[in-house]
């Protein structure tokens, strides 16, 4: 298995340094470091790291910001670095995407399973997300479909399984998709009135 690219973003020095030599020893890449919420956004968006350990507090766009704002542009596992176990922050954090919380200091034994389950839980969110996009891109070309038809059913006096037939054949010649043969159809009898 490939190891997991890892971004650290944290503004202490020693902390960052302890972490990298961490995830160096636990088998992980780390790609690149970050010392502030903004520099962590710019470089989750140029490195796209598998995963990263972002600190909440720091200087300028705070940790959370930050993991609102790379949620936002391209969503990945992130495991948020606290010195504080406050309630209000591990709630703030989850609803910002992170997938993990831990308390600082953080030991290998802490960061090998919290980096595992966040990667898990990264991929079966990604998992869920394409699956939906599939069902949303399936219900979307039947409604174009079932509109075509109709469409050909009453122009042409065809029944429902001749009106299909019909825009396969049509879709086999123009040797496109059936969603895209389907907006064509219902594109020219719109504009024919």
């Amino acid at each position: 298995m490939q190891q997991a690219r890892i971004l650290i973003c944290e503004d202490e020095g020693l902390t960052a340094l302890r972490l990298k030599t961490s995830l160096r020893r636990l088998g992980y890449e780390v790609v690149g470091e970050a010392q502030d919420g903004l520099e962590a956004v710019t470089k989750a968006r140029e490195l796209k790291p598998d995963a990263i350990l972002m600190d909440v507090h720091m200087p300028g766009q705070t940790g959370i910001a930050a993991t609102e704002q790379i949620m936002l542009e391209r969503p990945t596992a992130i495991v948020m670095l606290t010195a504080y176990s406050e309630r209000e922050l591990v709630e703030s954090a989850l609803k910002a995407g992170a997938s993990g919380y831990l308390v600082k200091p953080v030991s290998d034994e802490q960061i090998q399973p919290a980096l595992e389950v966040a990667l898990n839980r990264y991929s079966e969110l990604t998992d869920l997300r394409e699956e939906l996009a599939d069902l949303k891109e399936a219900l979307e070309t039947r409604k174009l479909v079932e509109r075509a038809k109709g469409i050909l059913m009453q122009r042409f006096q065809l029944s429902e399984t001749e009106a299909y037939k019909r825009l396969q054949k049509l879709s086999r010649d123009r040797r496109q998709s059936l969603k895209l043969t389907s907006e064509q159809l219902i594109a020219a009898a719109e504009l024919l009135g």
